[in-house]
């Protein structure tokens, strides 16, 4: 018999370890390593196609007065542009977004977190 520890022949004792529990144990543990690791991809894979489609619905509504994005780490933020974007006509069109709680409704359900026009920004939370 050889020891599991030392590798020296044993005469008189089985060897007390189980190498057949070990191997479970660490099947067992890549198993679940696994599992969590394709759920994290196929989790990651729909996070990028609704970026994806954020980005692309922003980009659908952009008309000759007004240029519209979708930006940051997510595209969850929809960046605005008007044609000629002064500081009054940003505060002006956030403000109406804002205002509008059936408009901001429908941007939440579509994925946006905020509404941003040069340097302002407002949450639609």
């Amino acid at each position: 018999m050889v020891s599991c520890t030392t590798g020296r022949t044993r005469i008189a004792f089985q060897p007390n370890c189980k190498k057949g529990d070990e191997r479970m144990k660490n099947f067992l543990i890549l198993v679940g390593l696994s599992t969590a690791g394709m759920f994290g991809v196929i989790q990651l894979q729909f996070t990028w196609q609704a970026s994806d489609h954020r980005a692309e619905l922003a980009q659908s509504w952009t008309t000759d007065g007004v240029q519209s994005v979708a930006t940051g780490t997510f595209n969850n933020t929809l960046l605005v542009t008007p044609a000629d974007s002064d500081p009054i006509t940003c505060d002006v069109f956030i403000g109406n977004i804002i205002s509008d709680r059936t408009l901001v409704q429908e941007l939440t359900v579509r994925g946006f977190t905020a509404v941003r026009c040069d340097n302002k920004k407002a949450s639609l939370r």
